[in-house]
């Protein structure tokens, strides 16, 4: 499972996490990877990566344009949609209506058709924001 931050336009995400020492003591036991859309991070569950971003809640608001969580590989989920399930609000399995596809070319990110060449699926609730 992996935790993606993509971070605001202009800003340098990996660099800002480890030049605080807070965001540094947070991450200690987990290795980021910078990524061609910002950073991902590996978690051992859906739990783990809800307390991992609450802890990080500060440097979500502030530096990150859009939160993702990977279920499976190519599908993700939103941060409010991953807490639906772990509230049991909500069926894993049963993919819900408000599903966006995104594609990440030249470290940018946009929204995209379901066919198009490296499209992933997100999950979201009803009403939630998915674009940047």
């Amino acid at each position: 499972m992996h935790l993606l931050l993509i971070p605001r336009e202009g800003t340098d995400l990996f660099h800002t996490l480890f030049a605080s020492e807070t965001s540094r003591e947070i991450l200690r036991f987990y290795r980021p990877q910078k990524a061609e859309c910002g950073v991902v991070i590996d978690v051992i569950s859906l739990g783990a990566a809800l307390s991992l971003a609450a802890e990080l809640r500060w440097y979500l608001r502030r530096y990150v344009a859009l939160t993702l969580l990977e279920t499976e590989p190519g599908r993700y989920c939103t941060l409010g949609y991953a807490r639906a399930i772990d509230h049991r609000e909500i069926n894993p399995d049963r993919p819900p209506e408000a599903r966006r596809h995104l594609v990440v070319r030249g470290g940018r990110v946009r929204e995209a058709g379901a066919d198009e060449e490296g499209a992933v699926e997100v999950w979201a609730l009803p009403g939630e924001k998915v674009s940047l």
